[in-house]
């Protein structure tokens, strides 16, 4: 004969602790989220890098903002660092379709950067800092380096993938992902970005000069002057890269496995270079 048996009470209560229970769904979303920004920041990094560089070129010929006057010694300036960008671009044997444009912009900020369409920005107050043209060679060498191995617009595609990760699982929108500012001026390199444009750098240095002296001198200056706590926070160039003493043990490290020889006779700078560190 059947008869209904006696369902426990606490059947449909779990036995867990509530804020358990919470904690593993919150981890859980917080995994999912990372995972998801990882993976589609990855993919889109690497879609963007089959973006003809022509396209880049018509992105940025939207945000181009007309020229202010400048004065003569500017000008000249101007024609040295496109000039010695030119036999930069010809020593790392760029793509045909790749442009090398230099931007010399007179503010005191300590930054220099490379941006979609093969644009350089250099400014005044990192321009003061070189003590040589080796020195500064180095410098354009790792900006153009950058544009050559198509940096920037891989770090656009990983940053707007990973908004797009982010603002699906969220629920909220970032407007910004493909604001202007983002757009030229906030791109982000990977350590290993900057360890690659380092080395082609380092390697263009060698061609044109014979040896590599004089390339760790900037990384060496900002180290003297943060140890003397003049420059508390890192400039804007080297915000996002590899720490100073990082970056001169992996300079060494390459040159001695290269065989670059590490000193050599320095190039001055040219006269005209004077107008600028005498403002």
């Amino acid at each position: 004969m059947y008869s209904n048996p006696n369902i426990p009470e606490d059947i449909n209560t779990s036995k867990e602790h509530p804020l358990k229970e919470f904690s593993v769904l919150l981890i859980g979303a917080l995994v999912l989220l990372v995972t998801a920004t990882i993976v589609l920041g990855f993919l889109g990094g690497w879609l963007a890098g089959k973006i003809p560089f022509s396209v880049e070129v018509k992105i940025t010929n939207l945000y181009e903002v007309p020229e202010k006057e400048v004065s003569s010694q500017q000008q000249k300036v101007q024609v040295y660092l496109q000039n010695l960008a030119d036999k930069i671009q010809k020593t790392q044997q760029m793509p045909a379709e790749m442009k090398i444009t230099v931007h010399y912009l007179s503010g005191d900020t300590l930054n220099a950067f490379a941006t979609l369409g093969g644009h350089v920005i250099l400014y005044r107050g990192l321009l003061e800092k070189m003590s040589s043209e080796n020195a500064l060679t180095m410098l354009l060498a790792h900006e153009i380096a950058h544009v050559k191995y198509r940096h920037p617009i891989k770090s656009l595609g990983r940053g707007v993938a990973a908004s797009i990760a982010i603002s699906a699982i969220s629920g909220s929108v970032d407007s910004t992902a493909l604001g202007e500012a983002g757009l030229l001026t906030t791109l982000k390199y990977t350590r290993e970005m900057e360890q690659q444009s380092d080395v082609e750098a380092m390697h263009t240095l060698n061609t044109i000069y014979g040896h590599i002296g004089g390339g760790s001198d900037l990384f060496k200056e900002f180290q003297k002057m943060r140890d003397k706590e003049d420059m508390p926070e890192a400039p804007a160039f080297l915000s996002s890269h590899p720490l100073d003493q990082d970056r001169i043990d992996h300079f060494e490290t390459i040159a001695n496995k290269q065989h670059w020889k590490l000193t050599g006779k320095l190039t001055p700078l040219p006269a005209v270079f004077n107008s600028i560190t005498h403002h």
